[in-house]
């Protein structure tokens, strides 16, 4: 008697596991929504202090806006509260986060090579210490 309990609880379960792992239509939209939420936050806030990521995050804005036209279409107050605005002032950095010089060699006021020398940033290499190399974080 107890093999047979057993064996139907056993069934039960792997009936019932499948339905566990499958997520609800409601469920996917809000997953959907948090996967492109954290990926624009993501590189808003690298492409504050690195040029490639800038590009990057403005190219994917144009995708991230037909997103929300195609989904909101009718809610115009829903699609100017999460609309964005590309970023326009490009920061002066390399893929590593070093900033660059500007037209007469300096940054931020000082000759390139001490500026380099005094952060600890090799441009055109990974700084060893990655905070060092974003002023202002």
């Amino acid at each position: 008697m107890r093999l047979i309990a057993a064996a139907a609880v056993l069934i039960v379960l792997a009936l019932a596991t499948p339905a566990l792992g499958q997520m609800t239509e409601y469920q996917r939209g809000v997953a959907n929504g948090l996967k492109i939420g954290l990926f624009m936050g993501e590189y808003y806030g690298r492409g504050q202090y690195v040029t490639d990521y800038a590009g990057q995050y403005n190219s994917y804005l144009e995708q991230y806006h037909q997103f929300l036209y195609a989904s909101f279409a009718n809610n115009q107050t829903l699609i100017n509260d999460f609309m964005r605005w590309p970023i326009s002032a490009w920061p002066k950095s390399s893929s590593s986060g070093v900033l660059k010089p500007d037209a007469s060699g300096r940054i931020l006021g000082y000759p390139a090579d001490a500026y380099y020398t005094a952060i600890g940033a090799v441009p055109g290499s990974m700084p060893r210490d990655p905070k060092a190399a974003l002023p202002g974080v």
